[in-house]
């Protein structure tokens, strides 16, 4: 099993300075610890979330991690540019407009790195969104995908796609393609929802992501596409997406004690190793998904979307949402 405090040490002597990491839901969680690494190796940081109060709060921490690193490196001041999108990810319309603005920021120069780490473990529910997709797909697949294709087509990605969530997880059983978010299938009254349903959208979303990275570094093959599981850490992601207050309550008791050490912060050296450590970044492969979990091992695609014409449909499917 890797290390965090073993990756720590390999990255503490790594500058990014000049580089910029998008992180979408950078304003708290797993995305919040992974900008804050960014800043603090030096490199500007733009967060994509929706919560205004949230990420004044990042930004200041932001500001102050790079106060830090330019002390590090003996220079009078930070030259790092942070910046917040408020965004409503849960709408195409909504992931749409923020990619957009991202572009018109970038400009030629673009953005090193997209980290997504927007949605967290789904429910057994199933809640539309105004347009009329499920909530949580919306947010833990569609924003996703629709982000990263709006950005690598407008060439603003410079280096790769760093996706959180969980590779490699997915069913067996064939998908109905015309019913992702199962939508219909609660319509049909044939939805059971409780744990049967948390784990059918779970083993969806990753086949989902799976199938979306891989078209993605096929797309891009000059980038590396990612796909990683950070295992448990200890957040208040379950709370967030409405889970059982029991559950929730368990997470807080139990979380410190079973999560990952030292909370997010911890994790976000994983991929930053990756992603801003040349040691890591030969762990990568362009051409082809990086599946990979918390300890570095890389996984097999999800069973479903394992041949190449499903993994197409898959694509035309979300890609239309767009």
């Amino acid at each position: 099993m890797v290390s965090y405090k073993e990756l720590a040490r390999k990255n503490d002597s790594i500058d990014a300075t000049g580089q910029r990491a998008l992180v979408a839901g950078g304003t708290q969680g797993i995305g919040a610890g992974i900008a804050l690494r960014f800043a603090l190796a030096g490199a500007s940081v733009w967060l994509i979330g929706r919560n205004e109060a949230k990420a004044s709060e990042v930004l200041e921490q932001l500001r102050l991690a790079s106060a830090e690193a330019a002390r590090r490196a003996n220079t009078a001041t930070a030259h790092t540019d942070h910046h917040f999108f408020q965004a409503d990810l849960s709408s195409t319309a909504g992931v749409n407009k923020v990619a957009q603005a991202v572009t018109a920021k970038a400009g030629s120069r673009g953005i090193d790195y997209l980290i997504e780490t927007q949605g967290g473990p789904p429910h057994g529910g199933i809640e539309t969104t105004p347009e009329g997709v499920e909530t949580q797909f919306a947010v833990q697949v569609l924003s996703r995908v629709g982000l990263a294709k709006h950005l690598l087509e407008a060439n603003t990605i410079k280096r790769g796609v760093f996706m959180v969530a969980a590779p490699g997880q997915g069913s067996k059983s064939p998908m109905d393609l015309d019913d992702l978010d199962f939508v219909k299938a609660k319509a049909a009254g044939k939805w059971w929802g409780g744990p049967f349903g948390l784990l059918k959208k779970g083993t969806q979303a990753s086949s989902l992501l799976d199938a979306a990275c891989a078209r993605l570094a096929e797309q891009h093959p000059n980038l590396t596409i990612t796909h990683a599981f950070p295992g448990f850490v200890n957040t208040q992601a379950l709370a967030n997406q409405g889970h059982n207050s029991l559950l929730v309550l368990a997470a807080r008791v139990f979380g410190p004690i079973v999560g990952a050490k030292p909370g997010p912060g911890g994790y976000a050296e994983l991929p930053f190793y990756l992603l801003a450590n040349p040691e890591g970044q030969r762990y990568l492969e362009t051409g082809k998904p990086n599946l990979v979990n918390d300890s570095l091992n890389k996984l097999n695609m999800s069973n479903n979307v394992a041949d190449k014409p499903t993994r197409d449909a898959v694509w035309s499917k979300l890609a239309a949402y767009f």
